[in-house]
């Protein structure tokens, strides 16, 4: 199977929804600000190359996400998927392949992503939980760890992957065409 990948942040939508899941999961939180500004800061050091993904994505779980139970994250995926806005890739593209085609492969979470596409292959971050409730971040699925979760299903190339970031470069190396998004919008860059 030669799939078709889609990225979800800024591929399928026109922005990332990471953090709209912090706020749907915590944003009544009286220091929900305090912890917002916190991410910031952090997202900052990434930015400056002196935190990896893997950590700052471990930090935004921890700073929201923490301690909250199967349920509340479930519940709040669920409310969360329904606000998310698709975009023209998704209208134009996504739904012009075959279900049994497609793949969405993305950083996000994949407790949100499953419910905005639940008949649909699936792959995202996941959560680690403990006792029921959340601990900290279970798998990144970033860079690499998308080509790798494709390889353990056997798949070792795409037919096409539309994505908006460089990040994706190992997936890019596989794909015989690639897609760059940029607001909605699909360029084809290789193939």
């Amino acid at each position: 199977m030669k799939p078709v990948v889609f990225d979800f942040d800024k591929t399928l939508t026109n922005y990332d929804t990471l953090f709209g899941f912090y706020r749907e999961v915590d944003g009544s939180s009286p220091d929900f600000h305090v912890k917002r500004a916190m991410l910031f800061v952090a997202a900052l050091v990434y930015k400056a190359r002196l935190m990896s993904n893997d950590k700052l994505k471990s930090f935004g779980i921890w700073l929201f996400l923490r301690g909250k139970t199967h349920e509340q994250i479930e519940c709040a995926a669920c409310t969360y998927a329904h606000k998310i806005k698709l975009n023209k890739v998704y209208e134009e593209h996504f739904l012009s392949v075959p279900q049994r085609d497609r793949i969405v492969i993305s950083a996000s979470l994949v407790a949100y992503l499953e419910k905005c596409f639940p008949d649909e292959l699936v792959a995202g971050s996941a959560l680690l939980f403990s006792d029921g409730r959340v601990a900290g971040l279970a798998e990144n699925m970033y860079g690499e760890q998308k080509l790798s979760w494709l390889s353990r299903r056997g798949i070792d190339q795409c037919r096409r992957l539309f994505t908006d970031s460089v990040s994706d470069r190992p997936l890019m190396d596989v794909a015989i065409e690639v897609f760059l998004v940029d607001n909605g919008v699909a360029k084809k860059v290789k193939g």
